[in-house]
């Protein structure tokens, strides 16, 4: 049988003594819908679009705790808002154009179990790995060295 991942929100909340109140719904679900980073301030805009009695600090309140429940993740790009995405699996690991900010997921299969070796190695429990790599994109990559190729003729 599967699992929604709103029945996993829901079972998460009940897990820790919360429910699944209207506002924490509506917010879950424009995140899982987006399938994108999401600002607070997208997310917001979204969140009152279906109900526009939702304020933007209920909107904060919400994503601390689903931040804190594991089921979104907060990702932090350089010189960028926070943005906010349903968190799957244990480690999240993003490619991040430094020239356009194309954010490409990166198969957490790439790196092996790092959780568990961590554990072993290190004898540190349950971590959540969050690896962001900065370069550039093949688009931005063919761009800058067409600049460079037109500088140097």
């Amino acid at each position: 049988m599967h699992i929604s991942k709103q029945e996993d929100g829901n079972a998460q909340l009940r897990k820790h003594g919360y429910r699944l109140t209207p506002q924490r719904h509506m917010i879950l679900s424009v995140i899982q819908e987006a399938g994108d980073h999401l600002t607070i301030e997208q997310i917001a805009e979204r969140v009152q679009q279906l109900n526009p009695q939702v304020s933007l600090s209920t909107v904060y309140r919400t994503l601390e705790l689903l931040k804190n429940l594991d089921l979104v993740h907060e990702s932090h790009f350089a010189g960028e808002q926070p943005t906010y995405e349903v968190l799957e699996g244990q480690a999240h690991h993003h490619l991040v154009c430094r020239r356009c900010h194309r954010t490409i997921h990166l198969d957490e299969q790439l790196l092996g179990d790092l959780s568990t070796r961590l554990q072993q190695q290190y004898h540190f429990h349950q971590p959540h790995l969050a690896l962001t790599v900065s370069g550039y994109c093949d688009d931005c990559w063919q761009q800058l060295q067409s600049a460079t190729e037109d500088f140097s003729n």
